[in-house]
């Protein structure tokens, strides 16, 4: 039996796990935290230099940048509160919103496949036609209050019915899809977008898709209507999905590697048949139990000796082969020749046009310079004339 003394140190032992435990989660939301945001990462390089200057200020005897560094101390708990107030806000509502029953945890297996299939399917289809889209899959946080800012629909999950909700000649395409469990809640919802510094690439979708996954621990697919590049949004971080690894994602995070998704093949009793030194069945001496992928065992081996059975190829095909392939290159480098042929003759036509144009242009220009002579020589004339009859007038 375990005396008082016994019981008393055990508590206490559970109180310091406990108590370290604690401090440990804590400290674990808090780094986390700032490392989510910038932002944050900044204010707590401020609180740091701050501290770091009451210590300076303490070690070398400054007693007035130690009052007032004493001062900010004194006041910085209020103040970290007043600056923290969103993320302690959102911290707290997921504290307050978490839920260990939710509507994905009660599908079954085949439920959740079909939620995947019919999600991928319509992301497919939205991102090869570049239609923007933001689908957003309730997780243990509640998004209820989220579900109240668009139009309710509670109606079932469909490839057909998520690609047409997000067309843009409908009214509902603005905004997000929440799903809860299979059915999808509403349509056309709102969501905060998130106060980060994102690239000008990012747009009102993926601001709006890290916004919530900041605050709830939902899973938020988002199609870009620009490119049809398809994002995942969660725990405040935003991340470029090809389909493959959509689809990897969506199996890690809604499946969680269901038995029922995976079931034991069924075993069937094939018959024991001894044979004889001949090879020739004689009796059935029982019957074992042996799963159903023997058979695909033996197509396996009967394929692969149909392939070591094939003929290898003879000295003739070969050179046969060689010879084909050298006559596929000389025809192409012929082709090529061709063209570089074709390529040279239009260059020279060129050069040609371009000498006879300027052959034309010198005897253009020879043509009027002779003119010009022929006018000059004109003009000279008609003055001697002119002249002479003047000097006969005289006389």
């Amino acid at each position: 039996m375990l005396n008082y003394q016994t019981i008393q140190t055990i508590i206490t032992l559970l109180r310091m796990f406990f108590d370290i435990l604690i401090m440990w989660i804590l400290l674990y939301y808090t780094i986390k935290l700032v490392r989510n945001n910038s932002r944050t990462t900044q204010i707590f390089k401020g609180i740091f230099l701050i501290l770091l200057v009451r210590a300076f200020a303490n070690f070398f005897g400054l007693q007035t940048v130690a009052w007032v560094a004493d001062i900010f101390v004194t006041w910085g708990f209020l103040a970290v509160i007043i600056i923290f107030q969103p993320e302690i806000r959102g911290l707290l509502e997921k504290l307050g919103k978490t839920s260990i029953f939710s509507r994905i945890s009660t599908l079954s297996g085949n439920e959740r496949v079909k939620l995947v299939e019919e999600i991928e399917k319509s992301v497919d289809q939205m991102s090869a036609s570049q239609t923007g889209a933001l689908i957003t899959l309730e997780q243990g946080h509640s998004l209820n209050d989220f579900v109240h800012t668009g139009t309710i629909l509670n109606s079932i999950v469909t490839s057909e019915l998520l690609t047409s909700i997000f067309v843009t000649s409908t009214p509902l395409h603005d905004g997000a899809v929440i799903i809860q469990g299979d059915r999808i809640a509403c349509a056309s919802a709102y969501f905060p977008p998130t106060s980060l510094d994102l690239p000008t690439r990012y747009g009102a979708r993926h601001r709006a898709a890290i916004g919530i996954s900041e605050i709830t621990d939902s899973i938020t697919i988002v199609v870009s209507e620009q490119t049809g590049r398809v994002s995942v949004a969660v725990d405040g971080k935003l991340t470029t999905m090809t389909k493959e690894s959509l689809h990897e994602f969506l199996e890690k995070h809604i499946l969680h590697s269901e038995k029922e998704l995976n079931p034991i093949r069924k075993k069937t009793e094939v018959p024991v048949i001894k044979l004889s030194e001949s090879g020739q069945p004689v009796e059935s001496v029982g019957t074992s139990i042996e799963p159903r992928r023997t058979s695909r065992l033996a197509e396996l081996f009967k394929l692969e000796s149909k392939q070591t059975k094939r003929k290898k190829p003879t000295v003739v095909e070969i050179k046969e082969e060689v010879k084909e392939e050298s006559k596929e290159v000389v025809s192409d480098q012929e082709h090529l020749l061709d063209e570089l042929l074709a390529d040279a003759t239009r260059v020279h036509d060129q050069q040609d046009e371009k000498i006879k144009a300027e052959e034309i242009v010198e005897v253009i220009r020879e043509k009027k310079t002779k003119k010009k002579t022929q006018t000059e020589t004109l003009d000279l004339e008609d003055k001697g004339t002119l002249s002479d009859s003047d000097k006969g007038g005289e006389a």
